[in-house]
């Protein structure tokens, strides 16, 4: 495609790079979160409206002054007008949960410093698209780019229409450092299980749906970016995971199943260094300790969610579990 004329870019003032750096920032990051979903038959038709690629967003995110800005407006604007147009759209839907959680995070701002800043970069990417489509020449095929503009916006309509509704949290818990701690523990536990030990427990384990490995997998993701005393959203699915894993491992702990199955080395009782003197206390105290965390996160669940089908469900297959040891 040949470059646009050079002359409004010539306009443009020397701090425009500054106004548009948190816009250009908010829009990548939107936009490389939308190419990184499972493909569809959307999400190509939408690759073929705009040729984006990720390695194109990955380039398009390095620009960090005012005359990268311009070398990217002269030799691949309609790349750029492409990354502000599908990260504009992102931002709008629930595609950007993410994305704003994290700049939230690396920002250290409240909810609402963070909408304050979407709505002012989302202001900002709208005046600039436009200005983009009086100056840019229109993709082959394309009568012109605000008509090719609602072509893609036609097609993004459809994609997000045909992505499950995102699961909405039932929980929303700060948490120490000790807790947080013990639910990533419960969770690396069960996930380190062997899914064909010869006991009945564990058997019975494996065949839990909610604890299947790759089940566990973005609930352990999800832990793993929290922080202590920091908001931790909790979907339904997700407590039912950490009740029924608090619990197992619970058991775990109280039984001879970590020696049995050879977990001791991954999740010692005790201390390497073990005073002697202490030896026989120390086991007590922090099995002690589990039993506590658990009995106390559990009888918060039943107590919070009293008529959830979902956790009395939970709670019989749980209590089958202890049956069996």
């Amino acid at each position: 495609m040949p470059s646009p004329s050079s002359s409004w870019l010539d306009a443009l003032p020397l701090d425009f790079y500054d106004q548009l750096a948190h816009c250009l920032s908010l829009h990548g990051m939107a936009a490389a979160e939308l190419l990184s979903r499972p493909s569809s038959e959307f999400s190509h038709q939408l690759h073929q409206l705009t040729g984006l690629e990720q390695a194109d967003v990955q380039r398009l995110n390095t620009i960090q002054d005012h005359t990268a800005l311009l070398e990217a407006l002269r030799t691949e604007p309609l790349a750029l007008y492409h990354l502000l147009l599908l990260g504009r759209l992102t931002l709008e839907t629930s595609l950007a949960v993410p994305v704003l959680a994290y700049v939230q995070q690396q920002m250290h701002i409240q909810e609402e410093q963070l909408m304050a800043l979407n709505t002012y970069c989302l202001e900002l990417s709208g005046a600039f698209l436009t200005t983009l489509e009086e100056h840019l020449p229109a993709p082959a095929g394309a009568a012109s780019l605000g008509l090719h503009r609602l072509q893609i916006e036609e097609v993004f309509a459809q994609y997000i229409a045909h992505i499950p509704a995102p699961v909405p949290p039932v929980a929303n818990l700060r948490l120490s450092e000790p807790q947080l701690q013990m639910l990533r523990l419960s969770l690396l536990l069960v996930h380190s299980l062997p899914q064909t030990a010869d006991h009945p427990f564990m058997r019975a384990v494996g065949q839990l749906q909610n604890l299947q490995p790759e089940a566990l997998e973005p609930l352990l993701e999800h832990l793993g970016r929290a922080h202590a005393q920091e908001q931790l959203s909790l979907t339904m699915p997700e407590l039912v995971q950490l009740y029924q894993g608090m619990q197992v491992c619970g058991m775990v702990f109280v039984s001879d199943i970590m020696t049995r199955i050879g977990l001791e080395e991954l999740f010692p009782v005790l201390p390497t260094d073990t005073d002697p003197a202490t030896t026989e206390a120390a086991p007590a105290s922090h099995r002690q300790a589990v039993g506590e965390m658990v009995t106390g996160f559990t009888r918060w669940v039943q107590h919070t969610f009293p008529d959830a089908p979902e956790i009395a469900k939970a709670r019989e297959e749980v209590m089958a579990l202890a049956d069996l040891l």
